[in-house]
């Protein structure tokens, strides 16, 4: 035994065991003796100390709490910047301090006199309230009332539970869990042991050399179960917690873990800091959420659901935030159960997952987590410019970075990250930040010239690495990739502002040369003539792989691909075929390779999801990406409350059993989507501008966005739709108010409209070329720091986007519109629905007959501008053209 590794095999100080097995449960007498020695006065467990108190505080309700009933099974995760409960609804949980797994399989019971069996907590739990600070299960029994209110603190590295008892007669709470004192996959420590410590109340978890240590315990613990110190065994650790109903209406019951590679004394402080400071660490966790919540982008919508999705999904893109004490703070890629192994989800550092998350948290405001990662992303650039795919909590610990293969193997993270500082710049204006980076922008530009071999300006999966896919056929014999591709080419255009901002005359040049070759290449070498869309990726032996996927999605939310093309392209991406009912798969349904449950080529991702409807938007067709959008809305409420699960079955609406329930870049697909599509809003705070080319749902009679960010400007945004005519027009009126900003307004106006007219201020201005209209707001300015923009028009005709009201469980058969543009003599509508199902239409403006031209379908106008379209029995999926044309 190693010094001070505390009692031994034959040590019983403290512990109740008996040849090694677990002892009884605390009998009822010695609970009562207990209670009987508190009444006194007298030291509650033998040792000389009295039990620390927490008295109870309000927990107060959030704006934004999601409540619901528990479901066995489903995932349910506490995180902070140091640590992270990884549980389930039920109650059980894996207890994580940053980089360690401290304990498994965490849970409670509990014992009465009522009832002569322990009570599983499991068995008992009943309700959930999830909430940006803190969320609580509530135990419900005829006999008492407990709830458990999990605390996850900012700044300490360390888990508190703050037990909130109700009962009539005294009541003992059992909590064990299994020690496992372990660093994240794949490091790893030897020699772990266990033991209890009386005096403090606490299980202490070390290893020999006492460098690694953590502490779970309870001030008003009095008993333990637990096994010999050197071995851990898979036998759970025990404590018993009496609970006088008396002193339980005052106080909380805490339970706290503290850990980290430190020095055990260092270990003790964090516990005592837990308990001793819980309200302090509530509230500085309420004021976070609070900071978050008021400082950040709001919508206010027509629905509900969705503004406060995009609430949640604030919240848990600041959650991607670790602070570890060997690597610093970054963003993690999404949490989940390790089980009974060491890697919780993606829980460790992801340079491409990152890239993609910032896009959101650019729009959305979250500059100054955005800036920390670009610069942690730095921090580990490799010596010759590549920026690292992913980093392990523990690579501190391991030769993460020179035996591992996993560090560096991805080609598209460098041009990531190009990308994403270009947009950071763009939306903020923070030249200090681009200085301070510029060498490391440097040396990954020259990296990625490295991975350009064969002259046609796009860099190459077989030089760089892995893009796209990383397993399944899909890749075989790839030369380069289309979703490589287009990351590079958004790189290369950012690039040449960047360099002439940085005065780099040499790599602007050079930019502005390769851009559009690479560009180019894009559009024609991808292209395929005969099927109408662009292929997955250029084989070594120069030809291609013409599967449809998903991936030309992302050079099309970049706005990189020739507008007939990208049209043709994104109508095939709209079809079922890849758009199912809750997501984007990644391979067509119809491809050879297709199957609804593979990684890579069936299941349905929702990150990949926020690239087509960001795509359908750039290239102004909002109807065929809204429900892609709604339905990442719809699973923040479906699955793990307030959460975006990795990946989901192909056939089913449910997520796989393997996916990450709690990921990242899938929040990301909500926000894009929405602040980058429907609200159009692209802020260039160097030149004190922001684009503004909003794409509403025609039944969206109003919306207001708060709080957008270009640079110094906060601006507030009302735009407001009336479908009803008055003297012959319709309009839509802009109101925008924040100081000094000049302004770029797109209006959308319906297909086919005429006689369209603008009026900034009550003057009638005229549209530039590309249908824009400037105004500029400020105190110095005609306008003030408000500015309302009136677009009328007469005629036209637009088009609801399809809903699909989504069920756990169900398969995909909802209507898609693939395309719809307006004809000489009326409008063209191309929709896919399900053989045999009848789906309404809903238009806005002209009011129209209607006839069938081609497909398997019937069209009836039920009136109030809706057409019924149904579709004749058979199986799969049916295509039908319908044509729409102007009444009487």
């Amino acid at each position: 035994m190693s010094p001070d590794a505390g009692p031994g095999p034959g040590d019983r100080s403290g512990t109740s065991r008996r040849n090694g097995a677990p002892a009884p449960r605390v009998s009822l007498l010695r609970l009562f003796a207990f209670f009987a020695a508190m009444a006194v006065g007298l030291p509650a467990n033998g040792s000389g100390q009295t039990a620390a108190g927490v008295p109870r505080f309000e927990i107060a309700s959030s704006p934004i709490e999601l409540t619901g009933s528990v479901r066995p099974g489903e995932y349910l995760g506490v995180t902070g910047p140091r640590s992270a409960w990884l549980g389930l609804e039920t109650g059980e949980a894996e207890l994580w301090v940053h980089p360690l797994k401290v304990g498994n399989r965490f849970r409670l019971g509990f014992s009465t006199p009522a009832y002569g069996a322990p009570i599983p907590g499991n068995e008992v739990a009943r309700t959930v309230r999830v909430r940006p600070e803190l969320t609580t299960i509530t135990y419900s029994h005829a006999a008492f009332q407990v709830r458990q209110h999990i605390l996850a603190p900012a700044e300490l590295p360390g888990l508190l539970l703050l037990l909130e008892v109700d009962s009539p007669e005294p009541l003992e709470i059992i909590a064990d869990f299994e020690p496992v004192l372990n660093y994240m996959w794949p490091g790893s420590i030897g020699g772990q042991y266990a033991y209890w410590d009386a005096g403090r109340r606490v299980f202490v978890l070390s290893e020999s050399l006492q460098e690694t240590n953590a502490v779970v315990g309870s001030p008003w613990a009095v008993n333990s179960v637990e096994h010999p110190a050197h071995q851990l065994g898979d036998a759970p650790r025990t404590m018993v917690i009496p609970v006088d109903p008396e002193r339980a209406r005052r106080e909380f019951v805490p339970i706290a873990v503290a850990g980290g590679t430190a020095p055990r004394d260092a270990v003790f402080a964090t516990y005592e800091r837990l308990i001793s400071e819980a309200r302090a660490l509530y509230d500085a966790k309420r004021a976070w959420a609070d900071s978050v919540l008021a400082s950040t982008a709001s919508i206010e919508s027509p629905d509900p659901r969705l503004d406060l999705a995009l609430e949640w999904a604030k919240i848990n893109l600041e959650e991607q935030r670790v602070c570890n004490p060997d690597l610093g703070c970054g963003f993690v890629a999404g949490w989940g159960l390790s089980r009974n192994g060491t890697r919780p989800g993606f829980g460790w550092f992801f340079g491409g997952d990152a890239a993609q998350t910032m896009f959101a948290m650019e729009a959305l405001g979250q500059w100054e987590l955005v800036a920390e990662e670009l610069a942690f992303l730095a921090k580990y650039q490799r010596e010759d410019g590549k920026i690292t795919h992913e980093i392990s909590q523990a690579a501190a610990h391991i030769p993460w970075f020179d035996v591992y293969p996993y560090a560096y193997y991805h080609a598209d993270t460098t041009p990531y990250w190009m990308v994403a500082l270009y947009e950071y710049w763009r939306a903020s204006g923070d030249d200090e930040l681009l200085g301070e980076l510029w060498p490391a922008y440097e040396r990954a530009w020259a990296w990625c010239l490295t991975a350009e071999t064969d002259g046609d300006g796009i860099i190459e999966n077989t030089v760089g690495g892995l893009a796209a896919v990383e397993v399944g056929g899909l890749g075989a014999a790839l030369h380069q990739d289309v979703y490589l591709a287009g990351v590079w080419v958004a790189a290369l255009e950012g690039t040449r502002v960047l360099a002439e901002r940085m005065g780099d005359a040499g790599i602007a040049d050079r930019a502005r040369e390769l851009a559009p070759r690479a560009r180019a290449t894009l559009n024609e070498a991808y292209w395929l003539e005969d099927a109408g869309h662009h292929a997955f990726g250029i084989l070594a032996d120069g030809g291609t792989n013409d599967n449809l996927t998903v991936w030309p999605a992302t050079a099309a939310a970049f706005g990189l691909f020739d507008e007939a093309r990208a049209r043709s392209t994104l109508a095939h991406l709209a079809s079922d075929r890849i758009s199912s009912d809750w997501g984007a798969h990644m391979l067509s349904t119809e491809s050879e390779l297709y199957h609804p449950l593979q990684y890579n080529m069936g299941t349905v991702w929702p990150f990949v999801t926020g690239y087509v409807a960001w795509g359908q938007y750039r290239y102004r067709r909002p109807w065929a990406g809204f429900h892609l959008m709604d339905a990442v809305k719809q699973m923040t409420f479906d699955w793990s409350l307030g959460r975006h699960p990795e990946l989901l079955s192909g056939t089913f609406y449910e997520p796989l059993d393997q996916a990450v329930p709690h990921q990242f870049f899938a929040t990301s697909a909500l926000v894009t989507p929405l602040l980058r599509g429907i609200i159009g809003w692209e802020p260039d705070a160097p030149l004190g501008r922001a684009r503004l080319a909003p794409q509403l749902p025609p039944d969206w009679p109003q919306v207001a966005v708060r709080r957008l960010r270009a640079g110094g400007t906060t601006a507030d945004v009302e735009i407001r739709q009336q479908w009803t005519p008055v003297g012959g027009e319709r309009r839509t009126t802009l109101t925008i108010s924040g100081s000094p900003l000049t302004v770029e307004f797109v209006p959308e106006v319906p297909a086919g409209a005429r006689s369209v007219s603008v009026h900034v201020g009550g003057v009638e201005t005229g549209l530039t070329t590309d249908g824009s209209v400037e105004v500029t707001v400020g105190d110095a300015t005609p306008a003030g720091d408000r500015a309302e923009i009136v677009v009328t028009w007469k005629g036209g005709l637009a088009v609801a986007p399809p809903r699909v009201d989504l069920e756990p469980g169900e398969t995909s058969g909802g209507l898609r519109i693939l395309d719809f543009v307006a004809a000489a003599d009326g409008w063209n509508l191309s929709v896919e629905g399900t053989a045999g199902r009848t789906y309404e239409v809903e238009f806005f403006g002209t009011p129209v007959v209607s006839a069938v031209i081609d497909g398997a379908a019937l069209v009836s106008d039920l009136g109030d501008g809706v057409v019924e379209v149904e579709f004749a029995a058979g199986e799969g999926r049916v295509s039908a053209a319908v044509r729409l044309t102007a009444a009487g």
